[in-house]
């Protein structure tokens, strides 16, 4: 059963029609990728998951329940976490602090602790640099910084948008290393992201989207084939 699914989603921004009759799944373990050339609709996907959009039809269900009308902090207590574009921190804020950000509907202290080890144990860079200003660290590391906070909830599914927007291609590299890590560790994950072939080394499948309708599902070396590729305008 899917751990995470969108039926016949239509959605969009006040009066604009962004996404058309969507349906896709996510299995619990999996790397989903979300690809498709710039306009297609895949942020919007997620946004639409996240309360970010308006949807105008269509379910989203978590886990077999419908949480299409939830709001954004009830998602994040089902165990849905979405790091947004743009590696969006706390700049003036030490790692630390902007960490404990990301665990602000915790109460348990034992707990939050424990979760802060957690992300330090998966991205020991943070825990080295965990006083310095988060403004202060580079592009990479404050992307991890960014996808750390999401973990400070112990998600069951993490949406990322982008995550390698803006990186040079070795930092680019190191963050979906560590996505496929924290895949290997048992997260499941769905993400939309430009780099397709970077992506696609990744990720288990994906979906193909184009002017807000999904063109194509295929495992992840289908979608990597040259001739899909060039019909779909990505590079």
């Amino acid at each position: 059963m899917p751990i995470l699914e969108i039926q016949n989603l239509n959605a969009g921004y006040g009066d604009l029609h962004v996404l058309s009759d969507i349906s896709l799944s996510v299995e619990p373990g999996e790397f989903v990728a979300l690809i498709g050339p710039n306009g297609a609709g895949k942020s919007t996907v997620l946004k639409s998951v996240y309360g970010l959009a308006r949807v105008i039809g269509g379910a989203i269900r978590f886990e077999d329940r419908d949480v299409t009308k939830l709001p954004t902090h009830a998602l994040l207590e089902e165990g849905i976490a979405y790091v947004p574009q743009g590696r969006i921190v706390f700049p003036s804020l030490c790692v630390k602090e902007n960490l404990l950000m990301g665990a602000y509907l915790l109460n348990d202290k034992k707990v939050i602790e424990a979760n802060l080890q957690s992300v330090f144990d998966r991205f020991p860079m943070l825990r080295e640099k965990q006083k310095a200003k988060a403004g202060d660290l580079s592009g990479g590391q404050q992307q991890q910084l960014a996808i750390g906070r999401a973990l400070m909830m112990t998600p069951k599914v993490l949406m990322l948008d982008e995550p390698s927007l803006g990186l040079s291609p070795i930092l680019q590299s190191e963050v979906f290393t560590k996505l496929k890590e924290l895949q290997n560790a048992g997260m499941t994950i769905l993400c939309v992201e430009q780099n397709v072939r970077l992506v696609l080394r990744h990720a288990d499948r994906g979906y193909l989207l184009a002017s807000g309708s999904i063109r194509l599902s295929a495992s992840a070396e289908d979608l990597a084939k040259p001739e899909v590729m060039e019909q779909a305008y990505l590079r």
